[in-house]
């Protein structure tokens, strides 16, 4: 940076060559100049921290895309072997009985013997609201037939 001294010199050897009368003037262009100057620095420095934000944005996007599709093409590989295991594994039961609407022959005659005979031995009944001695659950009783006199 210059010294009181040289600036002093500087303007001295100005209005010497320019005059007194011009030298205002040439005093206001110079700023002028020096406002637009830092103008045209601030835009060139925000364009570039602009694009190196850009850049820096597809940096993280770019290392977040990599690992995402290697795990995608894990997973579609994995399910291509699990299809494959299935397709060459027998199945345990018959196409047929995992249709909807259709019982399995087990269930059938589980549910035909059901209803001839009891599975455990005899079974115990159940009490109905009736037998309890519950007095709120009873039933009324019915009118005797005989009248009460």
């Amino acid at each position: 940076m210059p010294e009181w001294n040289e600036i002093l010199v500087i303007l001295v050897v100005a209005m010497v060559v320019f005059g007194p009368h011009r030298l205002p003037e040439m005093a206001r262009k110079a700023g002028k100049m020096m406002a637009e100057f830092r103008v045209a620095a601030r835009e060139l420095r925000e364009g570039i921290e602009k694009e190196l934000a850009v850049e820096e944005m597809k940096q993280v996007a770019q290392d977040v895309v990599t690992p995402t599709k290697e795990a995608a093409s894990e997973l579609q590989k994995s399910l291509a072997d699990s299809e494959k295991a299935l397709k060459t594994s027998t199945p345990l039961a018959r196409p047929t009985d995992t249709q909807p609407g259709t019982e399995r022959a087990e269930e059938k005659e589980a549910a035909d013997h059901q209803g001839s005979e009891p599975a455990g031995g005899a079974e115990e009944p159940e009490e109905s609201e009736e037998s309890t001695g519950d007095p709120d659950t009873r039933p009324d009783p019915e009118p005797s037939a005989s009248p009460r006199t």
